[in-house]
Order: structure tokens, then sequence, then C-alpha cells
């Protein structure tokens, strides 16, 4: 029994972000990258791997015509199109995302056989690429990558990594690329090319034994593969096709899924974006199934990740791992943690949770809390000539930290990828219709003008202040969520009241309402739950919703007071505390910083 969302997002296709904020300051950047791309140089390893002549050049990074995991990029560049176009109604992105999907279809109908019929010729001990097939005639019908099926085969033969590297995660990013191509611009060259994908996997995988894919799923790297249940899922949700739910279920976790359902912490000391994408696969089983186990595994997975392993920027992991639970302290000097490909995946989680339960504010704090400290800081403001959409692979927090940023042709990585989608949707949470009631999430400078309501969200981002203006053809409950760090009613309106997380107003059709908005801001520090290898305890410094940093390059921690009163620096979101100055991180680039601190 399918289980329907109690409402829908607004669309990015009715929501258009104000001038003169960060969020569309970052957003056009990432436009004029995806405008920049060409797409002959993104389809490159996929004609080399049909036999298709090209004359472009290739691009690097993962995505290198030797790179294991080449292909995965241009998934993403699916779906950042996608997502553009719907965000912006760009007729030359539109048309640069109908020819990609074209050609990469044009490719895949050269494949032929059944999926399951094709044959490796090489080994776990011998695998070199010279050896993988170049006939797409024996590949199986509706296969679709940048290089031949042989890395599919070798992880049927457990093949490590970095023997092979996650062919699945691969084809995921295409599949999904194309899955958002069909949802958002209509496209439906591109569901007939998904449903070509899901028939090859469900052909590939069903003859296998649980206990055969339960090893596969379980190998580091090798067995990743993205969200694939999600896909899959959503295919079936799209076209009313069985198979499709089957071959969804035929990546079920079974090393984690059992134990989350129950609320046991199965992912601790397992690959962060490895796990995080098959739990947001959980809900789209969900959805599809009605079981609700599926939605337990969500639930527990995500309370844990909040309660026990997310940094003060909403990011998670060291070294691209969860750590043991509570666990944070001892591993905050590492220059490797918060990979902003995890947190992507956290806020898709996040916002899929909300469909269920539109009363859930914390599910909302925290993506403000990660919108706001993590993405909106993983973009460099500054980039030279070929650094259009220059981002962060992680987001370092330790003291004395950088970030360092991606550039256009030569680092194509798994953040790039997930870099040039988060950008062009920052509003895709704001706003959620369940009917009878609206609920106003995220308080972006942004414009709603829906079929029959409109909002302004004009707010003065980030001095936390300004109005919100409805006006409505139909009638209905607005309610605002009040954020979790917010100590002070922060509306004015008649006839507005609160309660809890929420305030609320009923409109009625032709009669506007307007809302002041002065949100109140005020310095508090957020502890790790464990202390340094040395003692102590540190935390980091929050300012309204803003993690706060200080620009110093000393590589041992600063100490600030538990308790000290904040001057705010005119004309600026930056205060100063304890005799520092403290900036948002989203405003920290190209200078070292710290971010958590040892407190007196």
């Amino acid at each position: 029994m399918k289980m329907t969302p109690s409402g829908r997002y607004a669309p990015l296709s009715f929501i258009r972000l104000l001038p003169d904020s960060p969020f569309r300051a970052n957003m056009e950047r990432d436009l004029c990258y995806l405008r920049k791309l060409d797409p002959d140089r993104m389809l490159y390893n996929f004609r080399a791997a049909f036999g298709v002549p090209t004359d472009a050049e290739p691009i690097y990074g993962w995505d290198a015509p030797d790179g294991l995991l080449r292909g995965h990029s241009t998934g993403h560049f699916l779906s950042a199109l996608a997502i553009a176009v719907s965000a912006t109604g760009d007729g030359e992105l539109r048309e640069k995302l109908a020819y990609t999907v074209h050609e990469l279809h044009a490719l895949q109908r050269t494949a032929k056989g059944r999926a399951r019929d094709f044959k490796t010729a090489c080994t776990p001990e011998d695998c070199a690429q010279e050896k993988w097939s170049r006939d797409p005639s024996t590949w199986g019908e509706g296969f679709l990558s940048a290089y031949s099926p042989d890395q599919f085969a070798l992880l049927e033969q457990f093949t490590p990594y970095a023997k092979i590297w996650a062919p699945y995660y691969t084809l995921h990013k295409i599949l999904a690329g194309l899955i958002e191509a069909y949802e958002r611009t209509g496209n439906e060259e591109a569901l007939d090319a998904a449903r070509g994908i899901g028939g090859w996997v469900e052909d590939r995988l069903s003859p296998l034994s649980p206990e055969h894919r339960k090893k596969m799923w379980s190998m580091y790297i090798a067995g990743e593969f993205g969200g694939m249940n999600e896909s899959l899922a959503r295919l079936a949700l799209l076209t009313g096709e069985e198979r499709f739910l089957r071959a969804a279920k035929l990546f079920d976790n079974e090393n984690i899924f059992p134990g989350l359902s129950e609320g046991e912490d199965t992912f601790h000391n397992l690959h962060a974006n490895q796990h995080i994408p098959q739990i947001m696969g959980a809900m789209l089983e969900y959805e599809a199934t009605g079981e609700t186990s599926y939605r337990r595994i969500a639930n527990s997975f995500l309370g844990q990740v909040f309660a026990h392993h997310m940094y003060s920027i909403g990011g998670v992991g060291q070294g691209e791992c969860f750590r043991e639970p509570d666990s944070l302290a001892r591993y905050i000097k590492e220059v490797t943690n918060c990979e902003t490909c995890a947190t992507y995946n956290l806020l898709k989680l996040a916002r899929e949770l909300y469909a269920f339960d539109p009363e859930r504010a914390d599910l909302m704090d925290y993506v403000e809390r990660a919108l706001i400290n993590h993405i909106l800081a993983s973009q460099n403001p500054d980039g030279g000539e070929h650094e259009t959409n220059a981002v962060t692979y992680m987001l370092p927090i330790g003291p004395g930290a950088e970030k360092e940023y991606s550039n256009d042709w030569w680092a194509f990585t798994c953040c790039h990828g997930t870099g040039m989608e988060n950008h062009v949707k920052y509003p895709d949470a704001m706003l959620f219709d369940a009917g009878e009631t609206v609920y106003l999430n995220q308080y972006l400078p942004a414009e709603y003008k829906g079929e029959d309501f409109r909002l302004l969200c004009n707010t003065a981002f980030p001095r936390g202040e300004g109005r919100i203006t409805v006006e409505s053809d139909r009638a209905f409950t607005l309610r605002l969520r009040i954020p979790r760090w917010c100590r002070e009613n922060p509306f004015t309106a008649d006839g507005l009241t609160t309660a809890g997380r929420w305030a609320k107003i009923e409109v009625m059709p032709g009669t506007p309402v307007e809302i002041a908005v002065r949100f109140d801001y005020r310095p508090r520090l957020e502890y790790t739950p464990d202390l340094t290898e040395d003692g102590h305890r540190l935390a980091s410094l929050l300012y309204g919703p803003f993690v706060m940093v200080t620009f110093d390059d000393s590589k041992e921690y600063l100490s600030i007071p538990a308790r000290a009163d904040a001057e705010t620096i005119e004309g600026e979101c930056a205060i100063r505390y304890g005799g520092r100055e403290f900036v948002p991180m989203y405003q920290a680039h190209n200078r070292p910083y710290h971010t958590y601190f040892k407190v007196k």
C-alpha cells in the first residue's frame, strides 16, 4: 500500500530568490558554471565506452578517461541542469539538458542482450581496463554507463576497492539525473532512459542470492551504491511498474537496516556517505510500500545522527566515516571532517521525513543549520578564472583550518558533483503546502507565486528582520516555524498566535496579511559531548542561526569565556565576543579560522 505524503513542497518553479543575498549570489555563480560546462565534454567518456568517436576534450579528476568512477559527474550535471531549469526557467539550460539526455539515450539503445548474461574476462587478480569489454551488443539492454559492465561483474566476484570503484554509485548518479530531468522538466526521453537502467539492474541482480548481495553491499566503497534503492523506488512510483520496486529492495542493506529498525546504532565507524543515501532509499520504499519498518529505519538513523554524531555546522564524520557515538572532540583537529556530500544527503533525508510529519519543526531546524553553516559556506565567492563554482569537499572545523575548493575542469569529485546541485536549490524545503495548512519553514529572501496564493519573504539576510506578505485566493492557516535558537517572539502581526515551536495566522481570500519579522540573535555555546585527549570540553560559538568563526592561523585551540556580552559590529553580521572578532562560517574564505574553542 502506497503512503502519501502529508502535502507537497512548493515547487522551485514558483519560487525566486530575491537579489542581494548570499544565497542568490551563490546561485548565480552556479548558474554561470552550468552555462559554461560543455555537454560534449560531459559525454566524452560515455561515447568512448560505446565506441562512438568524439572530438571533445575529456574532463578530469575522478571522471578522467581512466578513472574508475567516470560518469558520475555527468549524472550530477543532469540533476543540476534539471533543478536549475526549474528554479529559473532558463531556456538555454533546458536545451543543454535535452541534448545531453538525447545523446545518452542514443548510446543506451545500442546496448543489447540480457543483463544477467554478460560475463567479464577479468578476475579480481587480473582486472586491467584493457581487458574490459568493448562490445555493447553483449552488455544488456538498458545499460548506460561511461564504462562497460565489467566493474559490475567484478563486484559480484567481491573485487575490492580500489581495483574497482563503486559501480552502482556511479549508476545511481546517472539514474537520479535522468529522473530529475523527467520530474522537473517533463522530459519523456529521460524517463525512458531511466526505465532502461532500472530494467537492467533488476535483471542483473535478481539471480544473486540474498547472502551474495549482503556481502557485496558490505564492501567498503566497492559496494557503495549511493541511493539506488531511492531512485528505483521513485521510478516505481512514477511508472507503476512493480519490477522497479523489486529492484529497489535488492539494495536493502541487511547489515544495518534490521538493527536501525530496532533503534540500534549500526552505522558507527562506517563510511558516512556510503550509507546516508541508503536511508533516504528506505523512505522512498516506505512511500512505495507502506511498510513501517522503512520509516522506523529513517527516523532511528537521523535521530541518532542529530544526537550523537553531528558537528555544529550540521556536518558529520571524520575521514568520510562516522565515528563512535558522542566522539566529536577527539576528531576535530583532523582536517577531514564534514564531507559536503554527506550534508547534501542528510538534507534530502530530513526533507523527505518532514513530508510525512510537517509538525516536526526539529527537522527544519536541521535544514536551516546545515543550509546556512555548511552548504552556503561551501562555495568560494572569490574564485579565480577557472573556479566558477568552486566548492569544498571537506569543510574542516579544526583549529587554524582553511577551506580547499574545486575548480572548473580538473577536480570532478563527488562533492564537486553535489556542489553543482546545492546552490541552485536553496528554497526547495522553504514552503510546505498541506492543504488547510501551509508551513513557512525557511526564512530565505524569496518570493513564491503559486496558483492560488503568493508569499513574499522579504527578509534582510543575515540581519534577521523584514516582512512577510501573503495574498491568497483560498483560506488556510499559515504556520511559521519559530527557530529553536530564538528566545523571544520573533513575529508581529494582528491575529498572530504562538504555541510551542510554531506561530500561526489565518489567511483569508482577498485579505492580504503582513507579518513583521525580527529575530533575536544572542550568543550561545554548543559543547561537544566528549572531552579532548587532554581533558577539555570544546564548544562552538553560535549567534542566532550562525556558527561563528574567528580568523587565526594557530593550530592549537584558542580559548573563549563561557559567558560574555556580544557586541555587534556595525554593518556586518559580525560580533566581538571575549575580546575576539567573529564572523559567520559562510563568510570565512581563503583564510585560516577556528570553529571550536576551549572554554574558560
